[in-house]
């Protein structure tokens, strides 16, 4: 038993009772490339915010960009310097052979210590399988369980010391819901059977829309209104009745705000050129100036030429007051995708 636990808040972990799986450490860090392995699943559950383009579909992606080749993968590892990977879809059990040759493949470029987890529903998981990614080197496995029957498949995971076992599931602020999530915690608590369990804020998208009206819930931004309502009294049951297994709330802002943002300052850091200054939200700023520079050569040394366009750093705008320069002032994501671009006149 965990004894002196208390439930703590802050921005960046959500609620925590307990620790934080060592997947949810990376991804704090911004440290964690996601890899959405297939869209394939067979479950169905109706709150799955999985986009249409993407459900059903066997695509690859990771963070958003479409994978062509799995080397891709790695190569967006190097761009964020990844302290790790986690594999999502659709059900990466479903495509077993293509996740574990990734995990392998990351595990042999970046090494043993490269930390790897994994969701699944568990509805596809047998004892080959699991050996399976075992032996790729998984490090982490974090069931989706929408019912009682797939503990059984949790079981099968938990005879294998060598990875850690967790739940993960959405709060969905409903009383049967509730309920459920409830009898779920209680029972992997009694027996011991997880290490952790993560429940994270109900996310409305465009695929999940119509079902939350459907069931009465209302939405509110990317969430829905009443679960403010339900947390407090979810929270202290949590603490009266959970002993042994680590809890984690993790909030909708937390993953739009801190992750992603941390995720973007990595890769910014890793791809800033010369000509580039980095903002607090991840982004790049660049300026380009009309190639034309009239008389301007007292200016020219201060250029940096690239594919024949001519940047001035922006922290040396100062210098083309005056000027009658106009420049492009471009902001974009390091990828290249431009957020917005204004042009000035000097």
């Amino acid at each position: 038993m965990k004894e002196g636990r208390k439930l703590v808040y802050t921005p960046r972990t959500g609620y925590l009772y307990g620790k934080l799986a060592i997947g949810c450490i990376q991804c704090m860090l911004g440290g964690k490339i996601v890899i959405f392995i297939t869209g394939l699943c067979s479950d169905n559950c109706w709150y799955c915010p999985v986009s249409r383009s993407k459900f059903g579909r066997d695509i690859v992606f990771v963070d958003e960009n479409r994978v062509n080749n799995l080397y891709d993968i790695v190569d967006e590892a190097y761009k964020i310097r990844a302290l790790g990977a986690g594999i999502t879809g659709g059900d990466p059990v479903i495509v077993a052979d293509r996740t574990c040759n990734v995990i392998s493949m990351l595990k042999q470029e970046f090494g043993e210590k490269f930390h790897i987890h994994l969701y699944t529903s568990g509805r596809f998981i047998d004892r080959n399988k699991i050996e399976s990614l075992v032996s790729c080197g998984l490090d982490e496995i974090r069931f989706h369980t929408y019912t009682l029957e797939l503990l059984k498949k949790v079981e099968l995971a938990r005879e294998y010391s060598s990875i850690k076992v967790g739940i993960e599931v959405p709060f969905i602020p409903l009383r049967q819901y509730i309920d459920y999530l409830k009898q779920l915690l209680k029972i992997v608590d009694e027996t011991k059977l997880v290490d952790f369990v993560n429940i994270n804020e109900f996310e409305v998208s465009e695929s999940n829309i119509e079902k939350v009206l459907l069931y009465g819930l209302k939405p509110r931004g990317l969430t829905v209104e009443d679960t403010s309502s339900y947390l407090p009294s979810f929270f202290k049951w949590v603490t009266a009745n959970i002993k042994n297994v680590d809890f984690h709330f993790c909030t909708l802002w937390y993953k739009d705000s801190i992750q992603y943002r941390y995720r973007m300052l990595r890769k910014s850091i890793e791809m800033l050129g010369v000509h580039e200054v980095l903002t607090r939200e991840g982004t790049l700023i660049s300026i380009v100036a009309e190639k034309k520079l009239g008389n301007k050569e007292g200016l020219s040394k201060h250029f940096i030429v690239i594919d024949e366009e001519f940047y001035i750093n922006p922290y040396k705008t100062w210098l083309l007051k005056g000027s009658g320069i106009r420049a492009i002032v471009r902001e974009y994501y390091p990828e290249g995708n431009i957020l917005n671009q204004r042009n000035i006149i000097y």
